[in-house]
């Protein structure tokens, strides 16, 4: 019996895509063939084992199809199309051409449709049918002769009536579509009935033959209660579902089914394809290749993703495909060896297990070493613990002598049952070989060194941590040990959810409970998996240059901020509540005017209510822009451009200000003030955002607003620690602006910088032809926006926004700028030049930040990474800045003893907690060590200030 495969190519490119998302297949050109990859290992996978006779590659239509003509929300929730993807689908018809498959596509008609003629077309010829195909939706096409065929894995299934019947529980694959009626498909934005799920549409369908007889079942009471509610109240929704989700099978193909042949490749064809998408390993399957025609693109050592025969990455190592020595140490004997090995090894890695991924309260579980890959050690903890610490000794040498003193002798309800070596023997051993010479190697260093030194085990330098030399390397990507090791090593760790659970069952106190046996291929795997990332990544950091990132500004930060975060800073929760209660005042005036504006009250925090108000009942707009939910735009980007001409929505935006202020600052900052000593301990993280400045979190104190007199009262309530201290302030002045001076090299702006002069005066004076003297504050004001956001890459009408002008002046505004200072012009398009040359863009350091849309067809996904090519080096090198700076000045106050600490960094601002007899040395002391920080060629400037609240030091 012949055979006949329809293959719907739209899932294929999609699963392709996505399975290679994290290191797309990119020809030396740049374009991403991962998708075109995996589609075409299939099509050949599925010739070569299945060998039909006749094969077709369906494809949807080019336009809107008959369903969105009858139902305009039809799969409108749907993100736009992957532009990868989308150029995916022209590569899939050229290889489609060279393989002499035919290709299938119906204006107005989907893929499904089309597959639905053709099982109807082969299988009238006594064909048996195959559909290839993931959606659940084909499974009412599969009958007599005609079978639904979907990828799973490596295995592809095969299902007939029998098996669709038994998968979605339903009594015949026809059913399909009635379940589809009643339960609706939020994937196609099918409605369905309301209230109607899954389990319902089935069991209602077992007992109807249909989706009509469910409704008119319903309709004569033969459903009782809510359930019969709900269907006699969605009656017409569940037609509408039904006739969308009805596959058609007399869509017109104007061909025969002796037109889907199987004809073999155009062996030249194939060759000239897979050349062009550098395809080795396609054209060696069919014979196309000549020895030296084709580059071996995805040879092993290439970097890119290894994949199987059918397109999908190549199943990964593992432990247990990976040669290993691991040791638990659980002795004195085997403590002492590890010990004298770790002191003689050059370097080392090491990681820790505990209960909590907050290091200031986790309880240590257990530690790994790693000499060399392959070689580990995992050594429990658990006997003992410490008490807590009221300072850390971060940068001193560990303590000599057997560390028992360091800890008491009581238990912790959740030590593990098992015999352990007392926390204090361990100490003993291990102390000295953290505080030794070796370098040392780890994952997020930070929490480890922070752990480690409240258990008498501080870590000396060096410390390489391969999370920040991956950071380094490419500010944009994502960071985790597992994912690099499944990237850069095609490794996949044991997940750590094999011992804790999933997801919100997740306990990782279930760790301090567990026998070190069960522990110690997953601990020791971690330090095995950082020493073998610390291999494949220096070269890069090296390649790179970003050498200097690491050793002069990241690395040395790591026990700075964890001492900083040790210390915390006082807030005063009386002043917030205070506070609070003023804009609750002020969030019930607000309100009641726009109450009063709107004629009706409602509900603000209503997205949907408050586009109503605006849009329907005020009619601010009558072609205002809606979300894919369909409900009207109100987010403040879009209601920042009305604000300008509507009293009702400014009133609304400065709701949402006083709101936020409200609950995330005076209500939340009075929760995470630590009881023990009345500060908040904020968590900085250094390899987070993608300029490369610090951000911080539990909570979140990086974003405290300034510009507004109301956000400016937040400040009023950090305080320094007591009548003897103050809060010193420590603020470079418009530094992004000097970095751009110093970049870009324009004569005019470095001379105004030079001389000392007021720079947003200096390009007034210029932008409106009068002299510097005469420049008025609103001039100023208005140079002012457009200096700072020139780096920002600002629009033409962005800029009208900014300062309710027309677009025609905001234009006039930007050309006369780039006249003035031309050489910022030069840099802002060399600067773009070289990251769509490169694909990335960099900071003096050059810590990197990847920009993969630098190139895109998408103008809206084009511009953001021109912007971000643009502003990248400059963010990215006052993050540069400000971290050398907190180096520097941490460097300052232990060379000349002081008591005085680094509490906060707020973007380009320390802040310092000091005692008031030191606060004269303090201040220099940290002014030389800001402005020795870089040499831009540009002056810098520091504004120092000082008082006993943080907004006194302003």
């Amino acid at each position: 019996m012949s055979s006949t495969f329809a293959i719907d190519v739209m899932p294929l490119l999609y699963r392709g895509h996505f399975a290679f998302v994290n290191k797309p297949r990119m020809t030396s050109a740049g374009v991403n063939t991962s998708a075109l990859f995996s589609f075409a290992t299939t099509v050949l996978q599925i010739l070569e084992q299945r060998k039909p006779d006749r094969l077709a590659l369906v494809f949807d239509s080019n336009g809107k199809t008959f369903r969105h003509e009858a139902y305009p929300q039809y799969k409108a929730q749907r993100d736009k199309l992957p532009e990868d993807i989308a150029a995916a689908i022209g590569m899939a018809a050229e290889f489609a051409e060279a393989m002499r498959i035919p290709t299938v596509r119906v204006d107005g008609f989907e893929a499904d449709d089309v597959m639905g003629a053709i099982s109807r077309l082969a299988a009238a010829e006594g064909d048996e049918v195959y559909l290839v195909s993931p959606d659940k939706d084909i499974a009412q096409l599969v009958g007599p002769g005609v079978f639904l065929y979907r990828l799973a894995g490596h295995t592809p299934e095969t299902l007939g009536a029998a098996e669709v019947c038994e998968r979605w529980g339903l009594k015949s694959p026809r059913q399909i579509i009635d379940w589809l009626a009643l339960a609706g498909d939020a994937s196609d934005n099918i409605p369905g009935v309301r209230g109607i799920g899954e389990k319902t549409a089935q069991k209602l369908l077992s007992e109807f033959d249909d989706a009509e007889s469910v409704v008119a079942a319903a309709a004569a009471g033969k459903v009782p209660g809510k359930l019969g509610e709900k269907l006699a109240a969605g009656a017409e929704d569940a037609k509408m579902s039904k006739f969308l989700a009805t596959i058609r099978c007399d869509t017109p193909l104007g061909i025969s089914v002796r037109d889907l042949d199987v004809k073999g490749p155009d062996l030249a064809a194939v060759a000239a394809f897979c050349a062009k998408y550098e395809l080795a390993s396609i054209a060696a399957k069919l014979g196309a290749a000549q020895p030296g025609e084709l580059p071996l693109f995805g040879a092993p050592g290439d970097g890119q993703a290894p994949a199987g025969p059918d397109g999908q990455p190549a199943p990964l190592a593992t432990l247990a495909t990976t040669p290993h020595d691991y040791t638990l140490v659980d002795d004195e004997r085997a403590l002492a060896e590890l010990a004298a090995e770790l002191a003689a090894a050059p370097r080392f890695a090491f990681d820790t297990e505990a209960t909590s991924q907050d290091a200031s309260t986790a309880t240590l579980v257990g530690i790994s070493f790693a000499t060399r890959p392959g070689r580990a050690w995992f050594v429990p903890f658990g006997a003992d613990v410490p008490p807590p610490a009221d300072e850390l000794n971060l940068f001193a040498p560990a303590p000599s002598g057997d560390g028992r003193t360091a800890f008491g002798q009581s238990g912790h309800p959740d030590q593990p049952t098992h015999p352990a070596l007392p926390a204090g023997t361990l100490v003993a051993a291990l102390a000295p070989v953290f505080a030794g010479p070796a370098e040392k190697i780890a994952h997020n260093s930070k929490y480890d060194i922070e752990l480690l030194a409240r258990h008498g085990m501080p870590v000396a330098a060096p410390v390489h941590d391969t999370m920040l030399m991956h950071f380094a390397l490419d500010a944009a990507d994502r960071h985790g040990l597992d994912r690099l090791a499944r990237a850069l090593l095609a490794y996949d760790p044991i997940p750590i959810s094999s011992l804790i659970g999933e997801g919100r069952a997740a306990d990782p106190m279930k760790l301090a409970a567990a026998d070190p046996a069960d522990l110690l291929d997953y601990a020791a795997e971690d330090a095995d998996v950082a020493l073998r990332l610390y291999d494949v990544l220096l070269p890069e950091v090296r390649k790179a240059g970003a050498e200097k990132a690491l050793a002069e500004s990241e690395e040395p930060l790591v026990p700075i901020l964890v001492d900083m975060e040790r210390t915390g800073v006082r807030v005063d929760a009386l002043a917030l509540h205070a506070f609070g209660a003023e804009l609750g005042e002020e969030l019930a005036r607000l309100e009641r005017g726009i109450w009063d504006a709107a004629g009706m009250e409602f509900n603000l925090n209503s997205p949907r209510q408050l586009g109503e108000v605006l849009f329907e009942r005020l009619r601010i707009d009558e072609k205002a822009s809606r979300t894919s939910s369909g409900q009207y735009a109100t987010s403040e980007d879009v209601l920042l451009k009305y604000a300008p001409h509507s009293q009702i929505v400014k009133d609304i935006l400065s709701w949402r200000t006083a709101e936020k202020l409200r609950s995330t600052y005076a209500d939340k900052l009075p929760k995470c003030i630590d009881p023990a000593d009345g500060r908040v301990h904020t968590h900085f993280s250094q390899a987070f955002t993608e300029t490369g400045r610090l951000a911080s979190s539990d909570p979140n104190l990086q974003n405290i607003p300034v510009r507004t007199d109301l956000g400016k009262r937040i400040r009023a309530a950090f305080v320094a620690r007591d009548d003897n201290h103050v809060l010193l302030s420590a603020d470079y002045s418009q530094i992004e602006l000097r970095i751009m001076a110093a970049l870009s090299g324009d004569e005019a702006m470095t001379a105004a910088f030079l001389g000392g002069r007021d720079i947003h005066a200096e390009t007034a004076s210029k932008i409106f032809g009068v002299p510097i003297d005469e420049v008025t504050p609103q001039q100023r004001s208005r140079c002012k926006a457009v200096n700072f956001g020139i780096i920002y890459g600002i629009s033409t009408f962005g800029l009208a926004q900014r300062l309710e002008i027309s677009r025609t002046e905001a234009g006039q505004f930007i050309a006369d700028y780039f006249r003035h200072y031309p050489g910022v012009k030069a840099y802002m398009e060399k600067a773009v030049a070289d990251a769509r040359e490169k694909g990335y863009a960099e900071t003096v350091l050059h810590r990197r930040r990847s920009l993969r849309d630098i190139a895109s067809r998408n103008a809206t996904l084009r511009q953001a990474a021109e912007r971000n090519a643009i502003n990248t080096p400059v963010q990215g090198s006052a993050a540069d800045l400000i971290k050398l700076a907190m180096v520097g000045v941490d460097r300052a106050l232990r060379a000349g003893g002081f008591r005085a600490k680094m509490v906060l960094q707020i973007h380009d601002e320390l802040l310092l907690d000091v005692p008031k007899d030191e606060e004269p040395q303090v201040r220099e002391a940290v002014r030389a060590a800001m402005l020795g920080a870089y040499d831009f060629g540009v002056p810098l400037v520091v504004e120092i200030g000082s008082g006993r609240t943080w907004l006194d030091a302003h």
